[in-house]
């Protein structure tokens, strides 16, 4: 019975979070502490069901169906997994705070409408984080094909020759530009391959329970989301030259104490650097061109409100205008503060609003309870299942790179 009514508030919970976020462009603290609430009430009486049957004691129905102690220090160790997974994707400004804060929730109540769910605790929140963004991103993969593919009859009569010139020439200006910092691609080239060569390692050594493809993409997805922090450390060549020589140091004991296959070792965490190099340009190409094209608007003075984010470009314009200093807070995936919005109304009163313009964001909140339902109610995750294609796409490509390079 208790289940039932924890699905129950899990669905409601869920269904009020997107609906309020797709309504107000937004999640209210009042929701998440009062899912909160609910979540702590029942754990209470949980372990008030343990702690009378343990001792074989009954008060009505209480006790006659409980759960053991190892369920509660399980349950902590999975909270500050996703926590800690929520606050990560906050900081590096993928999700606005309410949406770090409803995967938090639900990903604490998952675990209460059903304690055997598959990973708990140790891998759980990459499942469900695996079960939020992939089909997202399959759906928001599907629209911009759909998109474009709308836009192609517009380009007919299209000056493709001038157009294939100067991109010809703009790649050539690019790889001048860009040779002068060989050696540092080169740095980072190597340390990125180091860095998949340990993860590899450590996932042979601490993940075996976990199967490809997920652990390829949970690493995949790790490094992805954390590029931008990682990529400045990447290009250090004093770290460049430890991973070299660590690297090496590595594949000598391992060969002489332990006899690795080095060679194939070398070729599958090329392989996986690869599937990364592949994964981290059509993310460029998806989400650095053509989404944040699509969702860019123009700015108007009256919409400037709480929450509203401000594209790159334009933050980078109106924060550099003196009149500004000091009004400005620090910029945040959360958008406008209140004090932002006004200092900038006041800012832009009588002004041309030409070139600025503000992010069209896309309510979140849906996905996660999507995913979240898929992974209660499923119990596999997407990967599983899209794997037997993955596997199939992937070898297809090695196979005509090896062609190629034959």
């Amino acid at each position: 019975m208790s289940s039932v009514l924890c699905f129950a508030l899990f669905l409601l919970l869920g269904s009020a979070a997107s609906y309020q976020d797709w309504r107000e462009k937004k999640i209210r603290n009042r929701l998440i502490v009062s899912g909160l609430a609910a979540c702590a009430a029942v754990l209470g009486f949980f372990f008030l069901n343990s702690l009378l049957g343990h001792r074989h004691l009954r008060l009505w129905n209480l006790g006659e169906y409980y759960l053991p102690w190892r369920y509660y220090p399980k349950v902590l160790v999975h909270l500050l997994l996703s926590f800690a997974a929520a606050f990560g994707l906050w900081r590096l400004s993928i999700w606005p705070a309410g949406d770090a804060k409803l995967f938090t929730l639900l990903s604490l109540l998952i675990v209460i409408v059903d304690p055997n769910v598959p990973g708990f605790p140790a891998v759980l929140f990459l499942l469900l984080l695996i079960n939020i963004f992939v089909p997202a991103g399959m759906v928001f993969a599907v629209e911009t094909v759909v998109k474009m593919a709308a836009k192609l009859a517009g380009l007919r009569g299209f000056d493709w020759p001038t157009w294939r010139k100067a991109k010809l020439e703009m790649i050539g200006i690019r790889f001048r530009e860009l040779w002068p910092y060989r050696f540092e691609y080169l740095v980072l080239a190597v340390n990125l391959f180091a860095l998949f060569f340990g993860m590899q390692a450590a996932q042979m050594r601490f993940f075996r329970g976990i199967g490809e493809p997920l652990r390829s993409l949970g690493a995949f997805l790790f490094v992805f989301v954390c590029w931008k922090g990682l990529v400045g450390v990447l290009r250090n060549k004093t770290v460049g030259a430890a991973a070299l020589a660590g690297l090496v140091v590595w594949l000598a004991s391992g060969a002489f104490f332990w006899r690795w296959d080095v060679a194939g070792r070398l070729w599958s965490t090329m392989k996986m650097a690869f599937n990364f190099g592949v994964l981290l340009s059509l993310g460029s190409v998806v989400f650095e061109w053509f989404i944040e094209w699509e969702s860019l608007r123009d700015l108007r003075a009256d919409q400037l409100q709480l929450g509203v984010v401000l594209s790159n470009k334009t933050w980078t314009l109106i924060s550099a205008e003196k009149e500004l200093a000091g009004k400005l807070g620090r910029r945040c995936v959360d958008g406008l503060t209140e004090e932002d919005a006004s200092a900038l109304k006041t800012w832009m009163a009588g002004r041309e609003a030409a070139g600025y313009t503000v992010y069209q964001t896309i309510p979140f909140a849906f996905w996660i309870f999507f995913g979240t339902l898929l992974t209660l109610s499923g119990r596999v995750n997407v990967v599983s299942s899209l794997a037997p294609a993955y596997l199939r796409a992937r070898e297809f490509v090695f196979a005509g790179v090896a062609r190629w390079l034959s």
